[in-house]
């Protein structure tokens, strides 16, 4: 199902913040939206982020691309994360109410399809990286299914591998 992933990302929502430094967060107000959270490999990751508001200068923003692989066990889960790719989608301090273009290729040698098997799980996440001048960061986790589609060579039919 290819819809619009909706997203806002405020001082509200933020997990693991160190008591300390709670009072010291920006007032700020990030929107906006991916057109998928299901995406063709062969296709650009595409979005749109606008910053509403922020009492802090920005810094940059930067979207990670992350191969997460997992391996399931008697007591849990073995994870491991691994960035793929890192890119820049705004320098310095961005003007409010002006959307930002997410768009990312994906890079060929390094992304395949989501896969779940009984022993072994590969998964694929972006993370937004907001950073401040004071080189604070905030950052939204966006969990990927990525599948490769092809097309014949015959007809020309587009068909979805998972």
């Amino acid at each position: 199902e290819n819809k619009k992933h909706e997203f806002k990302i405020s001082p509200d929502q933020l997990q693991n913040v160190h008591r300390g430094l709670k009072q010291k967060i920006p007032a700020f107000l990030f929107e906006g939206h991916l057109d998928s959270v299901i995406c063709d490999v062969n296709e650009p990751f595409t979005g749109e982020l606008v910053i509403q508001k922020c009492s802090l200068p920005i810094k940059s923003v930067e979207l990670q691309l992350v191969r997460v692989e997992r391996c399931p066990y008697m007591e849990g889960e073995a994870r491991e994360a691994t960035e793929v790719q890192n890119i820049q989608i705004a320098d310095g301090d961005v003007v409010p109410n002006l959307p930002i273009a997410i768009h990312m290729i994906f890079p060929r040698l390094f992304t395949c399809s989501t896969m779940s098997t009984k022993n072994f799980k590969l998964d694929f996440e972006v993370n937004l990286h907001v950073v401040f001048v004071d080189n604070h960061m905030v950052t939204e986790n966006f969990p990927l299914k990525l599948y490769r589609s092809r097309k014949d060579k015959v007809t020309g039919i587009m068909s979805g591998m998972w």
